[in-house]
């Protein structure tokens, strides 16, 4: 039998466990009952339940939680990761959310999302409620001190929580490194590059974090100067292999200065250690055909579909660039074949019928039998319901002209707000 001192039912600063709001996330039943026992026995009472990924997601959007106890694995839909990188794109994961990781599997591919989500901590299944508590309780201590910055954080008041955080870091309150993360996170959207590098010097030391690094990149790239960009994202891998954002930025800087073949290696290398970002696959796609690697595209752009709809966020873009892949490499069938499925699949996505009438102009210009009036009359009706997306407002124009249509490139480019003439 223990002898150890049950773990204390007060939270950091002194708040009870049973004032904090906590959600737990998992999709087997019989784990989530575990979880809320646990927690409800170590002084927890504000617990709510989300089966998966989806539910964790609608509930993170209509509450503030103080801790968030998540399972990477989630079934179908969003898994932890994602759960936890959409929260905090929208915001719903502020500051002083304690977000903790549960997994009961230690796979490259799990471990490389886990690190590049950033949670506060990690529980590795099974383990036993004082070991929950106390990571728990370590966590609250370096976030509730952030409690203040919370509500400006969400109302998207920058300006005032960089104000919070100058304070707090004055006074000596709270952790300084997160501080100043939070202070160089802030001046870089308020448009201070400046600022943000400052506050990133600020924890440079013998182990400089890596965000501070790579921070120090993006100050470089806003102000111009793209060599010390590189620079500053080499030292920032070199230091911190791990540290995923800096490759994509490295890749991205890489492509600017015209070097696309060192720019697709850096991806290709980032994607192979850590696939599960769409962002990443998406460039890669884009990097690979522009290269005339079709293979290598196609296969980056399955993958981001796969992404995209497990989080629940599915764009017909992603299909109609692996068709490209396809055509380009000399699969036709197989693109005419899968074109239905994109037709189908997206139906009611306000930008489906764009890439599908790309998708038959570029079967059409590989020589493949397209009932052309047909296409024209689909293109014609999307002309007349809007524009066509950011992404084909260059590149539509360009096959309509190849295709012979020089009378319908202009009129695109003309409502595009470009010159009616090429």
């Amino acid at each position: 039998m223990s002898t150890a001192a049950p773990p204390s039912r007060a939270g950091s600063a002194g708040r009870p466990l049973s004032r904090l709001a906590v959600l737990v996330v998992d999709d087997f039943a019989n784990m989530r009952a575990t979880l809320r026992e646990m927690l409800l026995t170590s002084g927890f009472e504000d617990i709510d339940l989300a089966r998966d990924g989806v539910d964790a997601l609608d509930k993170l959007e209509r509450r503030r939680y103080d801790i968030v106890l998540c399972d990477y694995n989630l079934g179908d839909g969003p898994d932890g990761q994602q759960v936890l990188d959409r929260a905090r794109e929208q915001g719903w994961v502020g500051p002083a959310t304690v977000f903790v990781m549960v997994t009961a599997e230690n796979s490259n591919e799990m471990v490389m999302g886990a690190l590049e989500s950033g949670p506060d901590a990690y529980l590795s299944k099974p383990f036993n409620r004082e070991l929950l508590v106390v990571r728990l309780q370590r966590a609250l201590r370096r976030r509730d001190p952030l409690r203040a910055l919370d509500p400006l954080w969400r109302r998207g008041e920058i300006a005032q929580a960089r104000a919070e955080a100058e304070r707090m870091l004055a006074a000596g309150e709270g952790r300084a490194a997160d501080l100043q993360r939070l202070r160089s996170d802030l001046a870089l959207a308020e448009g201070e590059p400046g600022v943000a590098a400052e506050a990133a010097r600020a924890v440079t030391g013998e182990t400089t974090p890596p965000w501070a690094q790579a921070r120090l990149g993006e100050v470089a790239e806003v102000e111009g100067n793209l060599a010390a960009a590189e620079e500053a994202y080499r030292a920032a891998i070199a230091a911190t292999p791990y540290y995923m954002p800096a490759h994509d930025r490295l890749a991205f800087v890489l492509e600017r200065t015209g070097r696309e073949r060192e720019a697709l290696d850096v991806l290709v290398a980032a994607a192979e250690r850590s696939p599960k970002s769409l962002a990443r696959q998406r460039a890669l796609g884009q990097l690979a055909l522009a290269q005339g690697e079709y293979d290598r595209a196609a296969r980056a752009w399955r993958y981001a579909m796969a992404l995209a709809t497990q989080m629940q966020i599915p764009h017909p873009g992603d299909m109609a660039y692996q068709l490209e892949a396809l055509i380009a490499r000399g699969a036709t069938r197989e693109a005419r074949t899968k074109l239905q499925i994109l037709e189908s699949d997206y139906r009611g996505h306000p930008e489906v019928a764009w890439w599908v009438v790309v998708t038959r102009l570029r079967l059409l210009l590989a020589g493949v039998a397209v009932d052309r009036a047909g296409l024209l009359g689909q293109l014609d009706a999307a002309m007349a319901a809007g524009s066509p997306p950011p992404a084909l407002r260059e590149v539509l124009p360009e096959l309509l002209e190849q295709a012979g249509e020089g009378e319908r490139a202009r009129s695109l480019r003309t409502s595009n707000g470009g010159p009616g003439e090429t």
